[in-house]
């Protein structure tokens, strides 16, 4: 391992927060780009050494692709994620307005603070660090950073990732955004788990429409289009997707060590408790969204007067599927539950499917738990199913090996205002967060 000197807490926050300051927004093909461009022109301000000794590449106009160039090119690279867009933030609720970028009581605050500027920044703050110190990695690292993720990522990483797939690169791993170091987790203990996303769900949106007679709301009939669509949903609520524990056995093994003596007979005999054991999980929503396909309501469109029946009446159901599991299942499904021809099912949009859970037995998982320990204390961890979707997908045809961890401690569940009203990081974060990603690189990089 090479010496090298982590910067000071302060500036890494003052570098942070002018990231903060500008609206990169997730947007549509009318949202103005100039903020994405200022944010380019800010970093290469910021971090001199990268863009003196790395190649940058502009991919779409917005999203950016560095090459660290290793000494033994022929080695498959390594790649590390993160993305420039955040989510909208209504600025009416928060302590300080959100795009302030404001320092104050040993935080950083701001929309993207967690999600996840303090990841773009701590890996280029990183490599600044590693390059200054004469680090020079055996194999080439790709540092890409998309535009759009919060939306997908087709405009971003799948750009990336084609244009790589065109230059013949295989990658050996690559590490995104996912799981993190949090309490309160887990029944049974009480401390913090480090949690790295071995997979992760895909995501489909279905559209249900009903469409019926117009008329007047004071001769209502028997069956109108909002009360059949209405019905439809209550039986796809209550018929949930069967549950299953195969992605969740590898989490249980890794943390039944340290649970209390009840909760480590249940986990360690899943032949005999799997039943029971599938009912308490199932009573969380996290972790019932661990052991099935989910399905929820997300926009519900009908009447337009209060007057007049509706002719036309339509929901969204936002769908995440488990690792291997098709849209065709997923539709069977809705239209068997709800058994009603008037119910039109349209699968508007969806992902490919996500790629089985990776292997957790190699090189690159043991350096990612060992520079946790290094970094974080002893602590327990353990391999999980990602709910949610990451730009990691688009590389899925690039790498077997794709983990995804965010150097980021939540204490309690409390604490992570992801997507939330006064999202903010703690600035005595920011260092180990930087320690640990120049960990990483040389770790991976040198193998």
């Amino acid at each position: 391992m090479s010496t090298f000197s982590v910067p000071d807490s302060m500036q890494i926050a003052r570098n942070l927060s002018e990231a903060i300051k500008l609206e990169t927004v997730s947007f549509d093909e009318n949202s103005p780009v100039f903020p994405f461009e200022e944010l380019h022109r800010l970093l290469e301000k910021q971090y001199p050494l990268v863009h003196q000794y790395l190649k940058k590449e502009i991919v779409n106009r917005l999203s950016l692709l560095y090459t660290w160039q290793g000494s033994e090119p022929d080695l498959p690279p390594v790649a590390f994620l993160a993305h420039m867009d955040v989510v909208p933030a209504d600025a009416g609720d928060w302590t300080h307005p959100p795009f302030s970028g404001a320092i104050d009581g040993g935080y950083v605050w701001g929309r993207g603070v967690i999600d996840m500027k303090c990841q773009l920044i701590s890996l280029l703050e990183s490599a600044e660090v590693l390059l200054e110190a004469g680090f020079t990695p055996r194999r080439t690292i790709y540092l890409a950073f998309g535009h759009d993720e919060e939306i997908g990522g087709g405009n971003g990483a799948k750009a990336i990732a084609v244009i790589l797939q065109e230059r013949g690169v295989r990658m050996d791993a690559l590490m995104d955004e996912g799981g993190g170091i949090a309490g309160g987790v887990a029944p049974g203990i009480k401390g913090l788990i480090a949690n790295i996303a071995y997979a992760e769900k895909s995501f489909a949106n279905v559209r249900l429409e009903v469409a019926a007679r117009a008329g007047h709301a004071s001769i209502p009939r028997k069956t109108g289009a909002i009360g059949i669509l209405s019905r439809a949903i209550t039986r796809i609520e209550s018929h949930p997707m069967p549950s299953s524990l195969e992605f969740v056995r590898p989490t249980i093994k890794a943390l039944s060590p340290h649970l209390p003596f009840l909760f480590h007979f249940l986990f360690g005999n899943l032949w005999l408790t799997g039943g029971l054991v599938k009912m308490a999980l199932a009573q969380e929503p996290v972790t019932n969204a661990m052991l099935r396909n989910t399905i929820a309501p997300t926009i519900f469109q009908g009447g337009y007067k209060s007057n007049v029946l509706p002719e036309k009446a339509s929901v969204v159901l936002n769908c995440r599927l488990l690792p291997g599991v098709g849209v065709e299942e997923l539709l069977a499904h809705i239209r068997k539950v709800i058994n009603n021809k008037r119910v039109s099912v349209t699968c508007t949009d969806t992902s490919a499917p996500s790629q089985r859970p990776v292997s957790i037995d190699t090189p690159y998982y043991h350096d990612l738990e060992a520079n946790i320990a290094g970094l974080f204390g002893n602590l327990p961890t353990c391999p999980m199913l990602m709910v949610g979707a990451s730009d990691a997908r688009h590389y899925q045809t690039l790498c077997n090996r794709i983990y995804r961890f965010q150097p980021v401690m939540f204490k309690t569940q409390a604490d992570d205002r992801t997507h939330g009203v006064d999202e903010r990081i703690e600035i005595e974060q920011l260092p180990r967060m930087v320690e640990f990603n120049a960990r990483m690189m040389e770790s991976w990089g040198s193998r």
